[in-house]
């Protein structure tokens, strides 16, 4: 008992009379991309006692802010000019270390160029989030990451390399010939074939449900009864219900009934506009909005958004989107169904939920009230009596769910032989190069994108991790922590990541500095080695001044942990 207590009293080691601790930060190109950038910056961390650096290297379609003969280098760093070599001398000067941030799964540009302007097809397949992913399933893919990475190491007088994106968007299964193969292979499924995608369909779901039909025809329902996808006609006009949040996973059946719904409306760029209403705005972020935007324009059908006050300027006949507008006023309401009954299209995506009781919206989309909120997978069936959809074959739930684990561990399982090679590459040229990574914080939620972190430290293929514990709620901070050490109760190698702004009426602003003492103390009281900050230009004068006068008082060398010497 008494050995635990004294752990928790020592937020640094002290080794030889020098504290270690790490301290860290990561920063984007911004900051460094010129020599006075970084030398304005650099200064600025030194004041703070900062002791270890994290710069972002590596995003945007495979841009650069080093010297790369695999990638080139960002089109607004001055030329000639070297970011990286800069700031590695800048900052090993002063004694801060420079681990090299690298974003790995999320591909951060058009299509149409970088890397996938020459290899479309190392594009994820099967996920439409509104961002663009690599498929890290492809050894292609998984090789061409590694060499760029390595070739940093190999070149730059860096401390270490930084996985961030090391995950999926989701558990969706991709249809690239070579993972749908390599799959079946290896676990015994059918491989799929995208084009033959037809409802009864197995999907995870989330859906505010609308439900008690009365005048909509329903065209396809949930394995557990409740509507799923319905069409009411009211006077010269119709509303389309899809019962769920469909933006986010891709499903062949439903794009193509979404698709023949917007051509028989008649949907142009000129006619369709997707509604947010003010209320919902102010309640809810527009993730919802934002993902359909994207969906609707990837099949052909682009919008413009409007809030209540634009309600007059739709012409007659028009197509009008509403895609997780669960608040809708009763005048809109009203607006719609008279909107509606003089010719006009309606699409929504997910329930209304809290707008359903007026009874004009009951009359635009035909519900009469609201099923029970689920997030699961579902089996997405045609419903009997019904002509609009033709089912493919049945689907066996148990089976399908079975090929989901299985994916699941398969795409978990490529995740990991991108971070193995990365480490065993990197130990061959520096053997005293630090590979570690930013994670989810939340072992469930890291799960969910197919990022075995334990996994990783487990096996001994990554030094250490930093988790992403940006949360403004230290509730779920000290949660966190019990997690955490349940799993390394040293905390040697798990090091917290805590944001310094915090998000105010949709805009980041500095955090306030009396939460960040008090996530601090929470390291501190847990034993941690030091912390990372997200991100270095919120590092304001004031915190500057709390972190050199108080809890970073004294300096510091990084700490590291054992593993990796």
């Amino acid at each position: 008992m008494k050995t635990h207590l004294l752990a928790l009293l020592l937020a640094a080691s002290v080794c030889g009379g020098e504290t270690v601790q790490h301290r860290g930060i990561w920063l984007h190109p911004d900051q460094f991309k010129t020599p006075q950038l970084a030398e304005e910056w650099i200064a600025k961390i030194a004041a703070a006692h900062l002791n270890a650096i994290y710069p972002l290297v590596w995003y945007h379609g495979g841009t650069a802010w080093f010297k790369s003969a695999l990638s080139p280098m960002a089109a607004d760093v001055p030329e000639g000019f070297d970011p990286l070599g800069n700031l590695v001398k800048l900052a090993h000067a002063r004694g801060i270390a420079v681990h090299a941030w690298f974003v790995n799964g999320s591909y951060g540009g058009p299509v149409t160029k970088g890397v996938f302007a020459q290899h479309p097809d190392w594009q994820l397949q099967g996920d439409r989030g509104g961002e663009t992913w690599y498929d890290l399933g492809q050894p292609a893919v998984r090789d061409f990451q590694r060499d760029v990475m390595l070739e940093c190491l190999k070149n730059y007088d860096v401390d270490g390399l930084h996985f961030d994106y090391i995950r999926y968007s989701g558990q969706v299964i991709c249809y690239c010939d070579h993972c749908q193969h390599e799959f079946a292979e290896k676990y015994g499924f059918r491989p799929l074939n995208r084009s033959e995608e037809r409802f009864p369909a197995f999907l995870d779901i989330g859906a505010n449900p609308l439900g008690k039909p009365t005048t909509a025809n329903v065209l396809a329902v949930f394995d557990h009864g409740v509507p799923a996808i319905a069409v009411n006609h009211l006077d010269a006009g119709e509303a389309v219900l899809v019962n769920w949040q469909a933006a986010g996973h891709s499903c062949l059946a439903l794009d193509n009934f979404v698709t023949a719904t917007m051509k028989r409306f008649g949907a142009t760029a000129k006619t369709t506009y997707q509604i947010h209403t003010t209320q919902t705005a102010a309640k809810y972020q527009p993730t919802e909005q934002e993902k359909t935007r994207v969906w609707l324009k990837g099949l052909g059908f682009s919008t413009k958004l409007i809030d209540e006050s634009a309600l007059a300027k739709v012409p007659k006949g028009a197509t009008v989107v509403l895609a997780g507008q669960y608040l809708i006023s009763e005048e809109t309401t009203k607006w719609l169904e008279g909107f509606t009954r003089a010719g006009g299209h309606c699409l929504f995506v997910d329930g209304p939920v809290f707008a359903i009781k007026q009874e004009s919206l009951q009359r635009v989309v035909g519900m009469g009230g609201t099923a029970k909120y689920f997030h699961d997978w579902k089996i997405v069936s045609p419903a009997p009596d019904q002509d609009v959809l033709k089912p493919g074959p049945p689907v066996d739930a148990a089976k399908e769910r079975e090929r989901v684990e299985k994916w699941v561990e398969y795409r978990r399982g490529t995740v990991t032989e991108l971070v193995r090679a990365v480490y065993k590459g990197a130990k061959a040229i520096k053997p005293r190069a630090w590979v570690n990574a930013a994670v989810f914080y939340k072992k469930e939620s890291a799960d969910k994108v197919c990022q075995d972190w334990y996994g990783w430290l487990r096996e001994g293929c990554i030094d250490y991790v930093l988790p992403m514990a940006y949360t403004e709620k230290n509730d779920e901070l000290a949660k966190a922590f019990a997690e955490w050490r349940e799993f390394d109760p040293r905390m040697e190698r798990i090091i917290p990541g805590l944001s310094i702004y915090s998000r105010q009426e949709g805009k980041a602003v500095p955090r306030d500095l009396a939460l960040v003492r008090s996530q601090l103390d929470m390291c501190k009281a847990n034993a941690t080695h030091g912390n990372l900050f997200f991100t270095l230009a919120y590092l304001t004068d004031e915190l500057i001044q709390f972190l050199s006068t108080g809890p970073f008082a004294e300096p510091a060398k990084p700490y590291y942990p054992k593993t990796g010497e």
